[in-house]
């Protein structure tokens, strides 16, 4: 072989690997990347709608146990308002006789005034509020225990809100305690 035939030779192979070469560069901006691109986004799109699914797949079971655990839980708050909470007339008797029998068991006396009460309709509430006022006079530590013979009530619609101790004639104080009584309309 002639040394021209063998330059023409490389150069045609050279000139075949560059055209390999652009071609290769070309399919990989023009061809693969496009499609590394699209396949990426799939996968994305798909990962995204499996979390989707899932999370509706979650609400789904939530809601349905709540469906499930509405019926009983009607059933419960009707039995609560029912057999819990009281009516209006038993509740001021109760609550009077409470508050006069814990006084008398901690050597209280109650005032002249000594027990108020104030409805407070709350609407669109299934229960009332009925404030109560209690002002009695005694020793420090019969009106300490009064006070929280009053709180620890089996009574469990009683809260106490307020008190306050104020000096009394001699060594007895005088205690003005507030509390809420909680009531079917």
């Amino acid at each position: 072989m002639s040394r021209d035939r063998r330059r023409n030779i490389t150069r045609i192979f050279e000139r075949v690997a560059v055209g390999l070469v652009f071609l290769d560069v070309v399919l990989y901006f023009v061809v693969l990347q496009p499609i590394r691109n699209m396949a990426q986004a799939k996968f994305e799109s798909a990962n995204e709608a499996r979390l989707r699914l899932k999370n509706e797949e979650a609400r789904v079971r939530r809601l349905e146990w709540y469906k499930g655990a509405v019926p009983a839980t009607e059933q419960d708050l009707e039995d609560f308002l029912s057999n819990e909470v009281q009516s209006k007339r038993k509740s001021f008797s109760r609550s009077t006789r409470l508050v006069r029998g814990l006084a008398q068991e901690a050597g209280l006396e109650i005032a002249a005034s000594g027990i108020s009460y104030r409805m407070e309709s709350l609407h669109d509430q299934p229960l009332d509020r009925m404030n109560i006022m209690v002002t009695v006079k005694g020793p420090f530590q019969s009106l300490v225990n009064f006070a929280h013979d009053l709180e620890t009530t089996s009574d469990d619609f009683l809260v106490i809100r307020d008190f306050s101790f104020d000096s009394s004639e001699g060594e007895n104080l005088s205690l003005r305690l507030s509390a809420d009584l909680y009531l079917t309309r």
